[in-house]
């Protein structure tokens, strides 16, 4: 069995602030990773790492995720810039 790379979770950032407005969301629907699967059409692990900080959203992405928490994209990116997590480096402006 191949190794595996240890991942570094972001403790700040979009895609951490993301993460945690996507988590906090899924939780208020007490609906589980697997549940926002089926809804979303995207892979769990993709959700986890989403959740993590570990990969960032496309805004296709963004669609799906709003569509399966039943909420408005635009909410989602709202929360998201409103998140203490939220930091963009100087170099991403």
């Amino acid at each position: 069995m191949a190794k595996r790379r240890k991942q570094i979770q972001p403790q700040m950032g979009v895609e951490k602030a993301f993460g945690q407005v996507m988590r906090k969301a899924r939780n208020k629907l007490k609906i589980s990773q697997m549940a926002l699967e089926k809804a979303t059409g995207l892979d769990r692990t993709f959700i986890s790492d989403l959740e993590r900080g570990i990969q960032g959203p496309s805004l296709r992405t963004v669609f799906r995720v709003a569509i399966g928490l039943n909420m408005n994209a635009w909410d989602l990116v709202q929360d998201t810039a409103k998140s203490p997590q939220f930091v963009l480096s100087p170099d991403e402006t």
